[in-house]
Protein backbone atom coordinates (compact mmCIF):
# COMPACT_ATOMS: atom_id res chain seq x y z
CA UNK A 1 0.00 0.00 0.00
CA UNK A 2 1.15 3.42 -0.76
CA UNK A 3 1.88 5.91 2.05
CA UNK A 4 -1.08 7.99 2.25
CA UNK A 5 -3.93 9.13 5.20
CA UNK A 6 -5.99 11.74 6.77
CA UNK A 7 -5.85 12.89 10.71
CA UNK A 8 -9.21 14.23 11.52
CA UNK A 9 -8.66 16.82 14.18
CA UNK A 10 -4.86 16.63 14.04
CA UNK A 11 -3.45 19.76 11.91
CA UNK A 12 -4.95 22.92 11.87
CA UNK A 13 -3.22 25.07 9.39
CA UNK A 14 -1.40 26.36 12.30
CA UNK A 15 0.98 24.33 13.56
CA UNK A 16 2.60 21.00 13.29
CA UNK A 17 2.12 17.55 14.84
CA UNK A 18 4.06 14.31 14.13
CA UNK A 19 2.11 13.01 10.68
CA UNK A 20 0.15 10.05 11.37
CA UNK A 21 -1.89 8.38 8.22
CA UNK A 22 -5.46 8.63 8.66
CA UNK A 23 -8.05 7.78 5.61
CA UNK A 24 -10.52 10.26 3.97
CA UNK A 25 -12.89 7.78 3.95
CA UNK A 26 -13.91 8.70 7.60
CA UNK A 27 -14.02 12.68 7.62
CA UNK A 28 -15.28 14.87 10.07
CA UNK A 29 -19.12 16.02 9.02
CA UNK A 30 -18.95 19.50 10.49
CA UNK A 31 -20.20 22.94 8.93
CA UNK A 32 -17.46 23.56 6.26
CA UNK A 33 -15.89 27.54 5.54
CA UNK A 34 -17.04 28.78 2.51
CA UNK A 35 -14.51 29.44 -0.58
CA UNK A 36 -12.14 32.39 -0.23
CA UNK A 37 -12.25 34.97 -2.68
CA UNK A 38 -9.08 34.74 -4.72
CA UNK A 39 -8.53 30.72 -4.46
CA UNK A 40 -6.31 29.01 -7.03
CA UNK A 41 -7.66 25.52 -8.12
CA UNK A 42 -4.71 22.76 -6.86
CA UNK A 43 -2.18 21.46 -9.31
CA UNK A 44 -4.12 18.30 -11.17
CA UNK A 45 -0.93 15.87 -10.29
CA UNK A 46 -1.82 16.52 -6.45
CA UNK A 47 -4.92 15.50 -6.85
CA UNK A 48 -4.92 11.94 -8.98
CA UNK A 49 -1.93 11.53 -6.04
CA UNK A 50 -4.64 11.82 -3.49
CA UNK A 51 -7.00 9.50 -5.09
CA UNK A 52 -4.70 6.99 -5.31
CA UNK A 53 -3.92 7.73 -2.11
CA UNK A 54 -8.11 7.12 -0.87
CA UNK A 55 -8.43 4.49 -3.68
CA UNK A 56 -5.70 1.91 -1.60
CA UNK A 57 -6.91 2.82 2.00
CA UNK A 58 -10.91 1.77 0.92
CA UNK A 59 -9.90 -1.58 -0.56
CA UNK A 60 -7.82 -2.44 3.17
CA UNK A 61 -11.02 -1.08 4.90
CA UNK A 62 -13.12 -3.81 2.94
CA UNK A 63 -10.92 -6.56 4.68
CA UNK A 64 -11.27 -5.44 7.91
CA UNK A 65 -12.75 -6.72 10.93
CA UNK A 66 -13.52 -5.60 14.92
CA UNK A 67 -15.21 -5.40 17.68
CA UNK A 68 -16.94 -1.89 18.58
CA UNK A 69 -18.73 -0.50 21.69
CA UNK A 70 -21.52 2.12 21.24
CA UNK A 71 -23.25 4.76 22.66
CA UNK A 72 -25.52 6.91 21.65
CA UNK A 73 -27.84 9.55 23.66
CA UNK A 74 -30.73 11.61 23.53
CA UNK A 75 -30.58 15.19 24.08
CA UNK A 76 -33.40 17.47 25.73
CA UNK A 77 -33.56 20.71 24.69
CA UNK A 78 -32.20 21.87 27.43
CA UNK A 79 -28.78 19.71 26.99
CA UNK A 80 -29.75 17.41 29.62
CA UNK A 81 -29.50 13.37 28.53
CA UNK A 82 -33.19 11.81 27.93
CA UNK A 83 -31.97 8.15 27.04
CA UNK A 84 -29.00 6.60 26.22
CA UNK A 85 -28.42 3.06 24.75
CA UNK A 86 -25.32 1.34 24.29
CA UNK A 87 -24.58 -1.43 21.96
CA UNK A 88 -21.57 -3.61 21.65
CA UNK A 89 -21.08 -5.66 18.63
CA UNK A 90 -18.52 -7.45 15.87
CA UNK A 91 -17.88 -6.06 12.22
CA UNK A 92 -16.72 -9.46 10.47
CA UNK A 93 -15.46 -9.22 6.80
CA UNK A 94 -15.24 -11.78 4.22
CA UNK A 95 -12.90 -9.81 1.97
CA UNK A 96 -15.78 -8.62 0.34
CA UNK A 97 -18.34 -6.45 2.77
CA UNK A 98 -18.94 -6.24 6.54
CA UNK A 99 -20.97 -7.89 8.05
CA UNK A 100 -22.49 -6.30 11.57
CA UNK A 101 -22.87 -9.26 15.02
CA UNK A 102 -24.94 -7.47 17.75
CA UNK A 103 -24.07 -9.07 20.97
CA UNK A 104 -25.63 -6.95 23.57
CA UNK A 105 -27.62 -3.57 23.72
CA UNK A 106 -29.29 -2.01 26.52
CA UNK A 107 -31.27 1.05 26.42
CA UNK A 108 -32.07 2.85 29.96
CA UNK A 109 -31.80 -0.12 32.01
CA UNK A 110 -33.61 -2.73 29.32
CA UNK A 111 -32.48 -4.83 27.63
CA UNK A 112 -32.99 -4.36 23.79
CA UNK A 113 -30.33 -7.00 22.22
CA UNK A 114 -33.13 -9.11 20.07
CA UNK A 115 -34.18 -5.79 18.64
CA UNK A 116 -30.83 -4.46 17.31
CA UNK A 117 -29.76 -7.78 15.91
CA UNK A 118 -33.09 -7.55 14.02
CA UNK A 119 -32.07 -4.05 12.57
CA UNK A 120 -28.79 -4.90 11.62
CA UNK A 121 -30.35 -8.23 9.57
CA UNK A 122 -32.54 -5.76 7.62
CA UNK A 123 -29.89 -3.13 7.27
CA UNK A 124 -27.77 -6.17 5.57
CA UNK A 125 -30.74 -7.74 3.31
CA UNK A 126 -31.03 -4.29 2.24
CA UNK A 127 -27.91 -3.63 1.02
CA UNK A 128 -27.98 -6.73 -0.36
CA UNK A 129 -30.65 -5.74 -2.85
CA UNK A 130 -29.15 -2.45 -3.70
CA UNK A 131 -26.84 -2.72 -6.89
CA UNK A 132 -23.06 -2.64 -6.74
CA UNK A 133 -22.25 1.35 -6.10
CA UNK A 134 -25.37 2.57 -5.28
CA UNK A 135 -25.85 5.02 -2.81
CA UNK A 136 -21.91 5.14 -2.07
CA UNK A 137 -20.61 8.33 -1.10
CA UNK A 138 -18.66 10.47 -3.35
CA UNK A 139 -15.78 11.34 -1.88
CA UNK A 140 -13.85 14.72 -2.76
CA UNK A 141 -10.43 12.80 -3.22
CA UNK A 142 -11.76 9.75 -4.14
CA UNK A 143 -10.50 8.44 -7.93
CA UNK A 144 -13.11 9.97 -10.59
CA UNK A 145 -14.41 12.86 -8.50
CA UNK A 146 -12.48 15.61 -9.67
CA UNK A 147 -15.37 15.22 -12.42
CA UNK A 148 -17.74 16.15 -9.60
CA UNK A 149 -16.23 18.62 -8.16
CA UNK A 150 -14.82 21.83 -8.06
CA UNK A 151 -11.66 22.47 -6.13
CA UNK A 152 -9.67 25.71 -4.67
CA UNK A 153 -6.23 25.98 -2.80
CA UNK A 154 -7.42 28.70 -0.56
CA UNK A 155 -4.41 29.03 1.68
CA UNK A 156 -0.61 28.11 2.40
CA UNK A 157 0.73 27.55 5.97
CA UNK A 158 3.60 29.74 6.30
CA UNK A 159 5.86 27.56 8.34
CA UNK A 160 5.07 24.51 6.54
CA UNK A 161 4.64 25.92 2.56
CA UNK A 162 4.15 22.03 1.93
CA UNK A 163 0.59 22.13 3.67
CA UNK A 164 -1.69 23.73 1.57
CA UNK A 165 -5.79 24.00 2.31
CA UNK A 166 -7.89 22.83 -0.87
CA UNK A 167 -11.95 23.96 -0.34
CA UNK A 168 -14.36 21.96 -2.53
CA UNK A 169 -17.70 21.83 -3.83
CA UNK A 170 -19.78 19.68 -5.72
CA UNK A 171 -20.79 20.82 -9.36
CA UNK A 172 -24.25 19.12 -8.54
CA UNK A 173 -25.13 18.93 -5.24
CA UNK A 174 -27.30 15.29 -4.08
CA UNK A 175 -26.99 13.50 -1.14
CA UNK A 176 -24.06 11.27 -2.20
CA UNK A 177 -21.50 14.30 -2.23
CA UNK A 178 -20.29 16.83 0.23
CA UNK A 179 -18.62 20.44 0.91
CA UNK A 180 -15.51 21.52 2.69
CA UNK A 181 -11.95 21.79 2.96
CA UNK A 182 -9.41 20.04 3.57
CA UNK A 183 -5.63 20.51 4.81
CA UNK A 184 -3.00 18.56 2.89
CA UNK A 185 0.36 17.73 2.64
CA UNK A 186 1.50 17.96 -0.89
CA UNK A 187 5.02 16.45 -0.44
CA UNK A 188 2.84 13.18 0.72
CA UNK A 189 -0.43 13.22 -0.45
CA UNK A 190 -1.77 12.98 2.15
CA UNK A 191 -4.87 14.69 4.32
CA UNK A 192 -4.07 15.98 7.45
CA UNK A 193 -7.35 17.42 8.56
CA UNK A 194 -10.89 17.63 7.04
CA UNK A 195 -14.11 19.66 7.38
CA UNK A 196 -17.10 18.71 5.33
CA UNK A 197 -20.67 18.45 5.16
CA UNK A 198 -23.26 16.72 3.16
CA UNK A 199 -24.66 18.64 0.75
CA UNK A 200 -28.10 17.75 0.73
CA UNK A 201 -29.17 15.61 4.33
CA UNK A 202 -31.47 12.59 3.89
CA UNK A 203 -34.90 13.21 4.96
CA UNK A 204 -35.78 14.56 8.17
CA UNK A 205 -31.94 15.06 9.01
CA UNK A 206 -31.58 18.75 9.84
CA UNK A 207 -27.44 18.42 10.32
CA UNK A 208 -25.29 15.91 11.51
CA UNK A 209 -21.24 16.28 12.99
CA UNK A 210 -19.00 13.49 12.66
CA UNK A 211 -15.37 13.37 13.98
CA UNK A 212 -13.43 10.18 13.01
CA UNK A 213 -10.02 8.75 14.17
CA UNK A 214 -7.68 6.35 12.77
CA UNK A 215 -5.11 5.13 13.96
CA UNK A 216 -2.13 2.74 13.71
CA UNK A 217 -2.99 -1.14 14.82
CA UNK A 218 -1.78 -4.36 14.60
CA UNK A 219 -3.29 -4.79 10.96
CA UNK A 220 -1.95 -1.02 10.12
CA UNK A 221 -3.90 1.99 10.10
CA UNK A 222 -7.83 1.58 11.10
CA UNK A 223 -10.85 3.43 12.15
CA UNK A 224 -10.59 3.25 16.38
CA UNK A 225 -12.73 6.36 17.58
CA UNK A 226 -15.55 7.60 15.64
CA UNK A 227 -18.15 10.39 17.62
CA UNK A 228 -21.06 12.20 15.94
CA UNK A 229 -23.81 14.35 17.01
CA UNK A 230 -26.97 15.41 14.94
CA UNK A 231 -30.12 16.62 14.65
CA UNK A 232 -33.68 16.23 12.84
CA UNK A 233 -37.20 15.45 12.78
CA UNK A 234 -41.06 16.61 11.79
CA UNK A 235 -42.51 20.14 12.33
CA UNK A 236 -42.14 20.41 15.80
CA UNK A 237 -40.52 16.96 16.74
CA UNK A 238 -36.91 17.75 16.37
CA UNK A 239 -35.02 14.98 18.20
CA UNK A 240 -30.66 16.24 18.92
CA UNK A 241 -28.79 13.07 19.70
CA UNK A 242 -24.85 12.43 20.05
CA UNK A 243 -22.57 9.37 20.69
CA UNK A 244 -19.54 7.53 19.73
CA UNK A 245 -18.28 4.15 18.94
CA UNK A 246 -15.06 2.76 20.09
CA UNK A 247 -13.28 0.25 18.07
CA UNK A 248 -11.06 -2.33 19.28
CA UNK A 249 -9.30 -6.07 18.01
CA UNK A 250 -8.88 -5.68 14.15
CA UNK A 251 -8.53 -8.83 12.07
CA UNK A 252 -8.11 -8.32 8.43
CA UNK A 253 -9.60 -11.13 6.09
CA UNK A 254 -7.81 -12.82 3.89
Amino acid sequence: MRGCGMRVGGYNGREAMAPRALSAVAVALVLAATRTAGAAPPDAQLLERLSHCEQDLELATRRLSFRAEEVVQKVDGDGNVSSTKTTRYRVESDGKSPHKIVETAVEDGKDVTAEEQEKARSKEAERARKKPGEDKPVWPFAPGSEARYTYDQVEVDPAHPAYVEIAFVPKHPDSHTFEGNAWVDTDSARILSASVRLSKPPGLVDWVHLTAQFDSTPVGLALSHLSFEGAGGLLFFHKHFRGEIKMSDWRLAP
